[in-house]
């Protein structure tokens, strides 16, 4: 074979082997799990949860987390721009809509992270969201509540604290479902 034909030759393999770890990154990439939900300590674990307050983006109405006080009260920011909140949004509604019908059923409440209300009200009402929802002009909720990145979701029990460790990420039902019966344990054995 001649130095040409050798070139050539290394060439379509190291061609190949490129093209080979290029499908592979790809198949990685399709077929990987999304983000998930993960549970992080808070400060506020045991301790009154910050007030939370505002008019409700869908109804116009004033909201408060007092006023919910007596329930389980799950307490989610999220943001349109955010795709971990786009992907949990239906597991929102289902979890809500669960609740709605369980006695003694936990109550939803979202806060606006970083983003625009108008956009924020768009996307609750393109998503089918149900629940209250206020905005955070200025971020002074997130900030008291420690949330750096949306969507982190807490559960508020029914004398108002926070009873267990908040999640941060996408949440399914069950991530939501075992928060909830966490929270509820915990009282329970509290």
């Amino acid at each position: 074979m001649t130095r040409r034909g050798t070139r050539r030759h290394t060439t379509r393999w190291v061609a190949l082997a490129v093209l080979l770890a290029l499908v592979g990154v790809a198949v990685v990439l399709a077929t990987r799990t999304p983000q998930e939900a993960t549970q992080i300590e808070s400060p506020l674990l045991g301790h009154m949860a910050p007030q939370l307050s505002g008019t409700d983006l869908r109804t116009d109405t004033m909201v408060s987390l007092s006023a919910l006080r007596g329930h389980y009260v799950l307490v989610n920011f999220f943001a349109s721009w955010c795709v971990p909140c786009q992907q949990e949004a239906p597991d929102l509604i289902t979890f809500e809509y669960s609740q709605l019908h369980r006695s003694g059923g936990a109550e939803l409440l979202s806060v606006v992270f970083h983003d625009q209300t108008s956009s924020a009200r768009q996307f609750l009402k393109a998503q089918g969201a149900t629940w209250p929802a206020v905005s955070d002009p200025g971020g002074r909720i997130a900030e008291e509540y420690g949330v750096s990145d949306p969507p982190t979701t807490f559960v508020i029990d029914p004398s108002g604290r926070v009873s267990v460790n908040p999640i941060i990420g996408p949440a399914t039902q069950a991530n939501l479902d075992a928060l909830l019966h966490s929270a509820r344990m915990a009282i329970a054995h509290g």
